[in-house]
């Protein structure tokens, strides 16, 4: 796991690609390398996990090709077998080395063999073509800028910010904002800079001569298997778990020692349950809160000494998070709004004391398996909606419009959400304003150039898979991957995801709903397969995540930390308005707090950026 930056750009000095590399140096301690020649640059920050020795530098040369990768090729060993009887040879053991023999081989068609995360860049001397390819799912992250015949690339935000001004604009891109206050983070392809963009995943992109072709090599569509609903659960369970247990072990693939982010959950209880009986010795890894019902570690605690784990735990107190407040701005290069940001950078500190340098995490198992608890909310919501019918819906929304024209401000902008969820006509639309944070009306008087975050055409499938899929695409690789990168990168540590191996994803994505949802049970052979592992007693409990009590801290400890913040707002919004929403705060009067963490996480990263 590595930082990657580069360029093609003949007016630009080396001075900034070594600034460019500079800036990503948390993500690779071990060794750093360069290549500058011909207005070409490329970078490499490297965190050593397979073939520790110097055989393992980048970026790297075989022929006319030059590398620099940031990931892990899980399966390298089959891959450089497959090689090896084609005639191929290697100079050292490194994943990286195969990565540059199957491209020479197979062409683009060599990244459909590969298992693993990744995110590289492979410039070819012959052609004068640049390659940039990320994994599948999106776990790695990849940002790049053209002009004219130059382009730019780096693992973050950070890395490109050197080279950002002559060629690039930073402006902030006002449709990439509108996402952030209305969503929590900024999707799709674009990044909180309007001249920046993100690699999509699962795509390969191809730069010559000033021209970007862009090519999707792998794509998933959750759409239940219609042969698959006369299956019985054993025998669906019977397979997962095979899945299962190939995916986890590829997992551990590494010259250095491993962890596993345990929080006592169904999915990381997996993940501990099934790596325990593969490798025997495990560290796993928890914190938890001051607050009872919050706290899971006496759980994970259980856990742990059900299956005889080395287990750390650590309570993470509102100090300490104003602590980690304090280095937002960096761990985080783009505003992200997801306040378990905090705990997860904290149990990625207490990894990081114990000497591991490869932590396993368990993201994905909600969205492949239907384990939200807010997917069944939204099915009971969404059913009683079209139960009142055209014309009862019609009489709801006035209703609501009278209440909010004779309401208080914050009680108006409540019922006009409700009557924009009467509105709308498409599953999507409902699931997005019911979870989307304040009314677009709202947002704007605070952010005149809001925009309301554009929905793709309706989703295939039952209303899981819909969930499923605009959750698995959007949500988890641009929320929840970003969160888990970048706090375990800010510590030196590799991050993966053994729960979004593709062929597991695969697999959940043509799972008939009866086998993730049945009535309130939510990810039904997901558990099924731990109960192998584990007695029910141990993970059958209420789910509550691995988030930190924020809104208590957002109402108490905090208080005066928001609002100092917020009381100099960007230069995007409002003032006038701003100064009114931070009164409110101020007093206690009653406001959004979940527009509130937003417009801090803003103002943080926005502080921070500009001040690098």
């Amino acid at each position: 796991m590595c930082g990657i930056c580069g360029f093609i750009d003949g007016r630009v000095e080396r001075s900034t690609l070594e600034a460019m590399s500079a800036a990503i140096a948390r993500r690779g301690p071990d060794d750093a390398g360069i290549h500058f020649a011909d207005g070409v640059g490329l970078g490499h920050r490297r965190l050593a996990i397979i073939d520790l020795s110097p055989h393992g530098h980048q970026p790297m040369r075989r022929g006319s090709l030059l590398i620099t990768f940031n990931g892990e090729i899980y399966n390298y060993a089959e891959v450089r077998a497959e090689l090896s009887a084609l005639g191929d040879t290697f100079a050292s053991a490194s994943d990286t080395e195969v990565i540059m023999k199957a491209f020479d081989r197979w062409g683009r068609d060599c990244v459909k063999r590969f298992i693993g995360i990744f995110a590289f860049a492979i410039y070819d001397e012959r052609t004068r073509e640049l390659h940039l390819c990320r994994d599948r799912v999106g776990v790695k992250p990849l940002f790049y800028c053209t002009s004219g015949k130059r382009i730019a690339f780096g693992s973050t935000l950070q890395a490109l910010k050197p080279y950002l001004g002559a060629t690039c604009s930073d402006s902030i891109d006002a449709d990439a904002l509108s996402q952030f206050i209305s969503l929590g983070y900024v999707g799709q392809e674009r990044s909180i800079l309007g001249d920046v963009h993100k690699v999509p995943p699962g795509h390969w992109l191809t730069f010559r001569d000033g021209q970007v072709e862009l090519h999707r090599y792998w794509d998933v569509t959750f759409d239940a298997d219609a042969r698959w609903n006369a299956r019985q659960l054993d025998d669906v369970v019977d397979e997962l778990e095979r899945l299962v247990e190939d995916a986890f072990a590829y997992r551990m693939v590494a010259d250095v020692p491993v962890g596993v982010f345990l929080s006592g959950g169904v999915d990381s209880s997996l993940v501990a349950a099934v790596l325990a009986r593969q490798h025997g010795e495990l560290r796993t890894f928890t914190i938890g809160f001051e607050e009872p019902g919050l706290n899971e570690a006496p759980q994970a605690e259980r856990i742990a000494r059900h299956l005889g784990t080395t287990h750390h735990s650590r309570i993470l107190t509102s100090q300490a998070a104003l602590d980690i407040l304090d280095h937002y701005g960096d761990i985080f290069d783009e505003p992200h709004g997801d306040a378990s940001g905090i705990a997860t950078a904290f149990v990625s500190q207490l990894a990081s004391e114990h000497g591991v340098k490869v932590v396993l995490s368990a993201d994905g198992g909600d969205e492949l398996f239907g384990g939200y608890t807010r997917y069944v909310e939204l099915i009971r919501r969404w059913g009683q909606t079209r139960a009142l019918g055209r014309a009862g819906r019609a009489a709801a929304r006035t209703g609501l419009k009278l209440r909010a024209t004779l309401s208080s401000v914050h009680q108006s902008e409540r019922w006009r959400r409700q009557a924009a969820l009467l509105e709308s006509a498409s599953f999507l639309k409902f699931m997005q304003r019911r979870f989307g944070g304040s009314s677009a009306s709202y947002i704007t008087h605070l952010f005149p150039s809001y925009r309301e975050p554009f929905l793709p055409p309706e989703l295939r499938g039952d209303l899981v898979s819909q969930m499923g899929e605009w959750d698995f695409k959007n949500y988890l690789p641009d929320d929840i991957l970003v969160k888990v990168d970048r706090t375990t990168m800010y510590h030196s540590l590799e991050g993966r995801e053994p729960m979004l191996d593709h062929r597991l994803v695969e697999f959940a994505a043509r799972l008939p709903a009866r086998f993730k949802i049945d009535g309130s049970t939510t990810k039904v052979a997901l558990k099924a397969v731990l109960g192998r592992y584990l007695p029910r007693e141990l993970y059958e409990l209420p789910k509550r995540g691995f988030a930190p009590p924020i809104l208590n801290w957002v109402r108490g400890d905090l208080r005066r930390r928001i609002a100092d913040v917020l009381s100099e707002p960007a230069d995007e919004f409002d003032r006038k308005a701003m100064r009114g929403l931070v009164d409110s705060y101020r007093a206690g009067r009653k406001v959004n707090f979940a527009l509130i963490w937003y417009l801090f996480s803003y103002h943080q990263w926005r502080v921070r950026w500009s001040a690098r």
